[in-house]
């Protein structure tokens, strides 16, 4: 999905997301090269066709997403402690942002983390790329991601070995927010509207009419 974000509309549907297949299905849009800004999930082929396609653009990560790196990990080993309940109240507590939370709610947070150390490295981590979010200024938030990515290096758990290769990978993108406040919430908001062009429908068997439907319904 591309997004014309100054003008707020959808501008093309692409099927597939290799660059190839994205390369050629858009090739037909003038104007490439005055694009400045391009923001992005974190997807590989998303960064290698953005960087060159657009030559002059910045790339930018989407900030929510990145917040999202650790919520499977979490998950997953929450579920073993607690099982797969999704009511369980620990579940809600662990995936805000503990700054959000209340005393009471921090002291629980904290007391039923003492009895799982791995789970409670996950979640302080998860609460670093809260607070670098938190942060003004590209230098400083340079710098703790710096300090972080060292910290992360001597860690144990793969899962926060796989952090620190993506943060490394996708530094200069995500720092690119502090210079521009950009994220994908324009695009998700079009996700949200094709999600309901789809249901409408009960499914489409043709991408093609779904595009000419979802182009309309967007324009």
């Amino acid at each position: 999905m591309v997004v014309d974000y100054k003008n707020r509309r959808l501008m093309e549907l692409v099927e597939g997301r290799t660059v190839g297949e994205m390369e050629a299905q858009l090739a037909h849009i003038p104007g490439r090269d005055n694009v400045r800004f391009v923001v992005a999930d974190l997807c590989d082929p998303y960064k290698t066709f953005a960087h060159r396609f657009f030559p002059n653009a910045r790339v930018v990560a989407d900030k929510f997403h990145v917040l999202r790196l650790l919520v499977p990990h979490i998950n997953r080993r929450r579920k073993l402690v607690t099982g797969d309940r999704s009511s369980a109240l620990i579940r809600r507590l662990l995936l805000r942002s503990r700054f959000a939370l209340d005393h009471a709610s921090r002291f629980a947070v904290d007391t039923w983390l003492e009895q799982h150390p791995d789970l409670r490295a996950l979640y302080e981590a998860k609460e670093t790329l809260h607070r670098l979010y938190r942060i003004r200024g590209a230098e400083r938030a340079a710098e703790l991601l710096t300090a972080f990515t060292d910290q992360l290096a001597s860690s144990p758990l793969p899962e926060l070995q796989t952090l620190r290769r993506t943060l490394v990978r996708w530094r200069r993108e995500i720092l690119a927010y502090f210079g521009t406040g950009l994220t994908n919430a324009r695009t998700e908001g079009f996700n949200n509207k094709a999600k309901l062009v789809k249901k409408r429908a009960y499914g489409y068997r043709s991408f093609r009419n779904y595009r000419l439907r979802l182009l309309n319904a967007c324009a």
